[in-house]
């Protein structure tokens, strides 16, 4: 029995030690980026450059694996059940915290299943409307939604998006009812807003900058907490009285839980270096982001506390797209 003690004693002297050790080697082999979304698409284009100034910090080649599928569970499921050894991450959103609250069977836990790496950056809503809409104002748009109950539509880009949350949280705010088209996706509820059949919709910036430039679309609000250098003009919902508004819809890496807090801790230092990189924030701003230097901790903090938001709002109105 005492000798079977020392050796358990040892044992649990080794294990730190070699946990230590590979944290400290680590990468010696390529990491593996898991994107829930199809190739081309906006986490694609966001994640790729990344890569590339990761592989340089890293020494090693960052590898894009795209998973989509589901409402980008496929390919977070994927990312949570593998191995915590640094080797696999996956590209988180603020769509999951969303999708904790939305589906009855999530197959994992966004909060718990994850150590949490680093927020890569995040880009506002911006509300829109078509630009012969007659709406001229955000004022205008409240003043005409009283006054018409029910009868202004606005587009989205499905039950349980994100411009779809927004609208809901805006008219229990403004005190509105309005009807809600929701559409498979955001390119065509856009298209339907600039053809006119339907007057507004809440779409990012990447999306509807050359239509409001060019007049097709007119924004009455932004869901940032200060206005855009793009479209200056252009009041915050803050600004407007309704800070419960602001959002920031966000998008980062993750690795499975357990992973070593050492070899988290490096990749957050390398993705908050990576965010650092001129060519880098040009890139990220060409789809409407604005990189966000958070810590790990803050990340968990952020991932805590938009489950928790969103998880309310979809239960009280009782959202679910099962």
């Amino acid at each position: 029995m005492k000798a079977l003690l020392q050796l358990l004693g040892a044992a649990l002297v080794v294990v730190p030690v070699l946990v230590h050790a590979q944290a400290g080697d680590w990468p010696t082999k390529p990491i593996r980026v898991i994107v829930p979304t199809p190739a081309g698409g906006a986490y694609d284009r966001t994640m790729r450059p990344l890569a590339q100034e990761l592989a340089v910090i890293l020494k090693q080649p960052v590898v894009i694996d795209n998973k989509p599928g589901a409402g980008n569970i496929v390919g977070a499921q994927a990312g949570a059940t593998a191995a915590p050894d640094g080797y696999t991450l996956t590209m988180t959103g603020m769509v999951n915290t969303i999708a904790q609250g939305l589906y009855d069977k999530v197959p994992f836990d966004i909060v718990k299943d994850f150590s949490h790496v680093a927020v890569i950056g995040g880009g506002a809503q911006w509300l829109v409307v078509n630009g012969q809409s007659g709406i001229e104002s955000f004022s205008d748009f409240v003043a005409k939604a009283k006054q018409e109950p029910g009868k202004i539509n606005y587009a989205s880009s499905g039950p349980g998006s994100t411009g779809h949350l927004l609208m809901e949280q805006l008219q229990k705010a403004t005190g509105t009812t309005l009807t809600h088209i929701p559409y498979k996706g955001g390119a065509p509820a856009l298209q339907d807003v600039l053809g006119g059949q339907v007057p507004l919709t809440v779409i990012p910036l990447s999306g509807s900058l050359p239509y409001l430039q060019n007049g097709k679309l007119k924004a009455l609000a932004v869901s940032s907490s200060a206005r855009s250098a793009d479209l200056p003009q252009v009041p915050t919902f803050d600004e407007l009285g309704f800070k419960q508004l602001t959002v920031i819809s966000w998008v980062g890496l993750s690795a499975p839980k357990a992973t070593p807090p050492a070899i988290v801790k490096k990749l957050s230092d390398a993705v908050r270096e990576a965010l650092t990189k001129p060519e880098l924030v040009k890139k990220l701003e060409l789809e409407g982001m604005t990189p966000m230097t958070l810590t790990a901790d803050e990340f968990v903090q952020l991932v805590k506390s938009d489950t928790e938001r969103w998880g309310q709002l979809t239960r009280s109105l009782n959202i679910r797209a099962n």
